[in-house]
């Protein structure tokens, strides 16, 4: 599997509930991460590994060999963690 142009295939975290100090997150507060998977050959900002966090709106959801991953464009990722 290979990302093509200026995308990055990435899978979804699934969001902490609380901080380690203990405070709850509701639903609204939560954060997704994502975790690059590959990148394509115009993507310079980001290597395989990275924590992102991205638009999981435009992000579109393909299922390979039963596991769920996530195209999304260089444009649609706002953070680096």
């Amino acid at each position: 599997m290979k990302a093509l142009g200026k995308n990055v295939i990435v899978t979804r975290q699934e969001p902490e509930t609380a901080t380690s100090s203990g405070i709850i997150y509701t639903d609204n507060t939560r954060v997704t991460y994502a975790t690059v998977v590959t990148v394509g050959e115009e993507v310079t900002t980001v290597v395989a590994g990275n924590e992102l966090v991205v638009n999981w709106n435009a992000a579109i959801p393909v299922k390979i060999d039963g596991a769920q991953y996530y195209i999304v464009h260089i444009d649609q990722i706002y953070v680096v963690v």
